[in-house]
């Protein structure tokens, strides 16, 4: 959703290069008739692109004229060399003029944008299938230059997401036009590469060098994409062209106030589509004295019942220090600040590697009493947050799968989480603290919802090195974990488009599958219809289920049903069904069957025997018994078209009401909804929901990495909702380390009878 509102902020645009003022005229923007606003509006968007895009890729032009003649030296081949030489020298005495060009370039495409937004969006030129003649190696240094700009626009565009968007919004008004795709936008990636690469053409530069141009672009220009989007928002909307545009999601309004008995809230029935957790929210901020508090009430119940305590304040269960008893020996024994505790757990070795929190407590205290020659113990406050960072842990690693790489990091981690919480209990209140966030995405890489390959391996190894460099933080600890949450979040930007490519190339398979399917229902519906009302012999009726359907199919794909190619095999489907059933023969189809069938893939010979039967043109001194037996042997072990695509879904089992309503609920689910199931052994798989036909009820499903996992259908689906054995996963639910924390606190809220609290 669209709204304009009073926009305050200034762009994150980051150029290295200080501002040109010599931006040349815009000629063409100046002769085109354009209202004053608008020529206005772009005039300044054709500054600004000079400053931004054409100015900065002059600069860095030498760079690659030095490079070009270096490249001379690498080459094998003379000719190589000669080459490389040439098109440097070439590059440097027209480098003006191609900076005057591009330039240029953007002013014509700006002038003509209007005329531009007008004209119809032309379609990709089909190309033919070259014959065997014309095939030939590709050359390892041979590009094409429209598969080098698809590229790099679609990278650059996934990168900056919104600003596109309302930038294609902003030219929309300019152009009085719906708005823009990102590939027809005139400051858009596509159209700045495409620009940049006339300007190139005109200058008479080769292929190679053309491509080394466009990659420089790339790498030099482009990399600033984002902010250069953002400085071109904020110009329009201080020339008050749909001013404070922004883009706000419709969202389930957030709840107000925590539910730790795990009643519902306003997001519980929001189905949850990102690929990652969804975004952390400090809505339900507590204190870290309500949090003492609850754990002192917690002790204070657990005292009642074990009806005096423990030596030493361990619980009868083993958990950590809490109970009078423990409270009086603290009170009797000198505290230990918490500075010394840091400094301890600073210098601690391999010596407490895979030690719960509760041996770790047990550890530091331990070397206390020999730096100090007695015994300590924590104030009341450390002694807190071991406890909660306990109480946390054996929450989450319930639900982390033992084999997963992530248990190692997350015992990795405890220590350096330890002396974050020591020092900064925010890890406690605040879903956004760094530590929450390294937390959470270590956990979910090894959630045992996910299979071994559903995590993406490079976001692993990512992960790995984050531990490790936090793990080997001996000062500043914070600094380490917001360190690591800045290399995380690219990283996973990195892999959610990956899943998202994949996803696409799945989703995109998936339709071509189901118009398959669809194409053969209707082949096979005409017929049926065909063969309703007449008596054939079970011969022909055989062949024209199995080839003639074929034929149907492929026709009905290639040219749809509105077409005369499939309105005319419908009557010639028609005038076969009278053939074989005698009722007159039908010769002048055989080279229409013909034809056909060899384009489905039918061997000549077969085909021209399957037209002779079919249209009653067969010669009878020819046609025999075991002639027929023959062939239809062949073509019933021939595989046919569109068998693979499954079924048209009719012989799916009927639902009561319970699944229809199930089944319904799917039906409105958004894209990317994720659906947790089980496997076969009863263990809990989510999967996501990508794409679902309307025709046929298929669905399809991606792992984290947008990889098929699994086919299915509304029904099949509905049906395991309505029997719990499968569950749609909501906005609510939470990223694990939220909800884990949540389990905790509803469990110290208990008042310690919910026994799951405590640390195994």
């Amino acid at each position: 959703m669209l709204r304009s509102t009073r926009y305050v902020g200034k762009s994150n645009l980051s150029v290295p290069f200080p501002p040109n003022r010599r931006i040349p005229s815009a000629d063409a923007l100046a002769a085109a008739p354009l209202p004053r606003r608008v020529a206005e509006a772009l005039q300044a968007v054709h500054s600004l692109a000079f400053e931004l895009v054409v100015s900065p890729f002059d600069r860095v032009i030498p760079q690659m004229e030095d490079r070009l003649t270096h490249l001379r030296d690498r080459g094998a081949q003379h000719s190589v060399g000669v080459s490389y030489m040439e098109q440097a020298q070439l590059l440097a005495r027209r480098h003006a003029q191609f900076v005057a060009a591009f330039a240029e370039a953007i002013d014509a495409d700006l002038a003509a944008l209007r005329e531009t937004a007008r004209s119809p969006q032309r379609a990709p030129d089909a190309q033919a299938m070259p014959s065997f003649q014309e095939l030939r190696l590709v050359d390892e240094d041979e590009t094409d230059e429209a598969t080098e700009v698809k590229a790099i626009a679609m990278r650059q565009e996934s990168r900056a997401p919104l600003p596109v968007h309302l930038l294609c919004q902003r030219f929309a008004v300019l152009a009085e036009s719906p708005a823009f795709e990102p590939g027809r936008l005139p400051v858009g990636p596509q159209r700045l590469c495409e620009l940049m690469l006339e300007a190139a053409d005109a200058c008479g530069f080769s292929l190679a060098l053309r491509i080394a141009l466009l990659r420089e672009f790339d790498r030099t220009v482009l990399t600033e994409y984002p902010g250069i989007a953002e400085a071109f928002n904020d110009q329009l909307d201080r020339l008050r062209i749909m001013p404070g545009l922004t883009y706000v999601p419709l969202r389930a309004r957030a709840r107000v106030a925590t539910d730790w008995s795990g009643g519902a809230t306003p997001e519980a029935e929001r189905p949850h589509t990102g690929w990652a957790s969804a975004p952390p929210t400090d809505a339900d901020m507590s204190t870290f004295r309500m949090l003492q508090d609850m754990l002192a009430s917690r002790r204070s119940m657990a005292d009642r019942f074990r009806g005096g305590g423990f030596a030493s304040g361990a619980s009868p269960d083993g958990g950590v220090d809490n109970g009078a008893a423990a409270q009086q020996q603290r009170g009797a024994r000198p505290e230990l600040s918490t500075a010394v505790l840091l400094d301890i757990l600073r210098d601690a070795g391999d010596e407490i590697r895979g030690l719960d929190v509760d041996s770790i407590r047990q550890w530091a205290l331990l070397q206390a009493r020999h730096r100090t020659g007695e015994a300590v113990a924590l104030s009341q406050a450390d002694a807190d947050v071991f406890e909660l960072l306990g109480l946390m842990y054996a929450q989450l690693q319930r639900d982390v799968r033992n084999d997963s790489p992530a248990n190692a990091m997350l015992d990795t981690l405890r220590l350096p989480l330890l002396r974050l919480a020591l020092s900064d209990a925010g890890v406690f209140l605040r879903a956004t603290h760094a530590g929450r966030e390294i937390l959470n995405a270590v956990a979910e890489a090894g959630a045992r919802w996910h299979g071994t390959d559903d995590v993406d391996p490079q976001l692993l190894l990512h992960l790995q090195r984050i531990v490790d460099s936090i793990a080997r933080a001996h000062d500043d600890v914070g600094a380490a974990f917001r360190s690591g949450v800045a290399a995380l979040d690219s990283q996973q930007q990195a892999v959610a488009r990956r899943a998202e490519i994949s996803e696409r190339r799945n989703v995109e398979a998936a339709r071509g599958k189901d118009k398959l399917a669809v194409a053969r229902h209707v082949g096979t519906t005409v017929i049926d219809e065909a063969l309703a009302t007449t008596r054939v012999p079970a011969f022909h009726r055989g062949m024209l289920r199995h080839a003639w359907a074929d034929v149907l199919t492929l026709a009905h794909l290639r040219n749809g049903d509105d077409s005369p190619e499939w309105t005319a095999l419908v009557d010639a489907t028609r005038a076969l069904v009278r053939a074989a059933a005698g009722k007159g023969a039908a010769p002048d189809l055989v080279l229409l069957v013909d034809h056909w069938l060899v384009t489905v893939g039918y061997h000549a010979d077969d085909a021209g025997r399957i037209a002779r039967i079919l249209t009653g043109a067969v010669d009878e001194e020819t046609d025999d018994a075991a002639t027929r037996t023959e062939l239809a042997m062949r073509l019933k072990v021939r595989a046919r078209l569109g068998e693979e695509a499954g079924g048209d879904g009719a012989a799916e089992a009927r639902l009561d009401t319970k699944g229809e309503a199930q089944a319904e609920r799917i039906r409105a689910l958004p894209t990317g909804t994720w659906v947790e199931t089980l496997d076969e052994a009863g263990n809990p798989v989510r999967r996501r929901l990508s794409w679902q036909s309307e025709v046929t009820g298929q669905l399809l499903f991606v792992n984290l990495r947008g990889q098929r996992v699994a086919d299915g259908t509304v029904n099949e689906l509905a049906q395991q909702l309505a029997a719990g054995r499968a569950h749609v996963v909501t906005a609510a639910e939470g990223r694990l380390v939220d909800r884990a924390w949540r389990v905790a606190l509803a469990s110290l809220a208990a008042g310690g009878k919910n026994k799951t609290g405590q640390i195994a």
